[in-house]
């Protein structure tokens, strides 16, 4: 079955890509060849992942999952029946 992207999806696609880009970065600039316009690149593409992320978002559904959590643990700690 085909499932929609979720936005935790889109901020690992997201991150990826803006990690594979700073891997980049830091290879030119420890090569020393680095420039002021890579420093400026590497800097607009972190504005960019921060653009597409609503961090707001994101602390809310952790913390959702993480009450859920929580809650499935203590019915498995719990005898119920």
């Amino acid at each position: 079955m085909i499932q929609a992207i979720s936005k935790e999806q889109i901020f690992v696609t997201n991150l990826e890509q803006f990690m594979g880009k700073a891997d980049e970065f830091i290879k030119i600039y420890y090569s020393g060849v680095s420039e002021e316009n890579h420093v400026r690149d590497i800097i607009q593409d972190l504005q960019n992942l921060m653009l597409d992320t609503d961090l707001h978002q994101l602390k809310i559904d952790y913390q959702y999952c993480r009450e859920r959590a929580d809650l499935f643990a203590d019915c498995d700690d719990n005898a119920w029946f």
